[in-house]
């Protein structure tokens, strides 16, 4: 990753987060094999994950939060990784025809709140934390998304960056 100078140096207020060591976990979802350079495939994969009624689907569950997963980089964060969208379940043994289950490992996290109008909350904060120097290990991330209130577009979200 190449440094700024320190006159140009960025680092944004988001980046005042605080750090969080999680065990592994496991989420149950439907993925894709992408890279940030292909918002549209995203953007499919989520309207997939909205339209078809998903969550009745999936057994086991341990709450109605939607996990985002970014796993299996094959480098930083301009190259391809596997996105993942699902949710929490205690045992993923049995799985409907179509889902995938992949464990979280443990790591320690940078938790970066990106809450508000959704996308651009989140959208803005990963590009800022793709800005940052967050000493990252690109071992799996994820943006946890609060069982929804009244409005959708407005909701908490947090990202959970794995660092050093």
């Amino acid at each position: 990753m190449t440094r700024l100078s320190s006159c140009s140096r960025h680092r944004p207020d988001l980046m005042k987060h605080r750090t969080i060591s999680l065990p592994a976990f496991t989420v149950v979802g439907i993925s894709l094999r992408t890279s940030n350079d292909r918002p549209q495939e995203i953007g499919k994969l989520w309207q997939q994950f909205c339209a078809e009624g998903m969550a009745a689907q999936i057994p086991n569950k341990k709450s109605e939060n939607i996990y985002s997963l970014y796993l299996d980089y094959e480098g930083d964060h301009t190259k391809p990784y596997t996105l993942v969208i699902g949710w929490e379940v205690h045992d993923a043994s049995s799985l409907p025809e179509g889902f995938e289950s992949r464990t979280v490992p443990a790591a320690k996290y940078a938790l970066i709140p990106a809450n508000g109008k959704q996308p651009d909350s989140v959208i803005a904060a990963w590009q800022q934390i793709w800005r940052s120097d967050l000493a990252r290990t690109y071992s799996g991330d994820f943006d946890l998304y609060a069982s929804q209130g009244p409005d959708p577009s407005d909701q908490e979200v947090n990202i959970y960056v794995a660092i050093r």
